[in-house]
């Protein structure tokens, strides 16, 4: 059994299951975590939330975009049953205009009823901010974006940081307080810490903490982590690099 983890798929379907065959993931022994941001941005956002959710042997945690989804799928049911519109907040606009989130909400609304309350049930279900692994004896915490400067002490409880810091913080490339915990965020592209990282997986803080979101959707690869061994797994985007 291998626990892997990736993040930022953001609807990169294809790139996710080319690096199912190529990890040669198997359902029965495998587990695989998310580290946030399943949609937006991509072209099968829906679909690939739909194979995940499917899939008992992997695991989300949520980043800003599935918290944009889950947020607003009542409301989508809601407009999709009456052919309402939905209060165009500014964060709702924010998400479907500068987030990539009108593919999203088209691809929902084209599901059933049935599969719409299906995805906003299992999304609730999940709702997940962080999460502790200990793999052969090695700790870690898998975290979206991170921990912001006001948090950034050893002795911290990360149930006592906002939710909002753990999907939106923007942190640098050594940021973990934790001296014994081995700290996987994704959230920046790493490209954006350095064209010397562009479609790579940045070890920082004498290997301590790893940012993997390699840039997928953006047109650079898709990064994953074995944690048993630390071996890292790429397959090229097949999207335009905009960057």
């Amino acid at each position: 059994m291998a626990t892997y983890v990736m993040s930022d798929l953001h609807g990169c379907r294809t790139e996710f299951n080319q690096m199912l065959e190529l990890i040669q993931y198997s359902n029965e022994c495998d587990e695989l975590w998310i580290v946030g941001d399943i949609c937006d941005r991509g072209n099968e956002s829906i679909p690939l939330l739909r194979q995940i959710a499917d899939n008992p042997s992997m695991h989300i945690i949520f980043g800003n975009h599935d918290v944009w989804l889950e947020k607003y799928a009542s409301d989508l049911i809601l407009a999709k049953k009456d052919c309402g519109c939905i209060d165009m907040t500014e964060d709702f606009v924010c998400w479907l205009h500068s987030n990539g989130g009108y593919s999203t909400a088209d691809q929902f609304m084209d599901l059933s009823f049935p599969q719409c309350h299906d995805l906003r049930l299992y999304l609730e279900e999940n709702r997940r901010f962080y999460q502790h692994l200990n793999i052969h004896g090695r700790k870690f915490l898998l975290v979206h974006a991170g921990l912001g400067d006001e948090y950034f002490t050893p002795d911290v409880k990360l149930s006592a940081v906002p939710e909002g810091v753990l999907v939106w913080a923007h942190i640098g490339i050594d940021d973990n307080p934790f001296n014994d915990t081995t700290m996987i965020v994704g959230h920046t592209p790493t490209f954006c810490y350095g064209n010397e990282y562009s479609g790579r997986i940045i070890h920082g803080k004498n290997d301590t903490i790893y940012h993997i979101d390699c840039g997928c959707v953006y047109g650079k690869a898709l990064g994953c982590l074995r944690l048993d061994d630390m071996q890292e797994f790429y397959v090229p985007s097949s999207y335009p690099s905009v960057y």
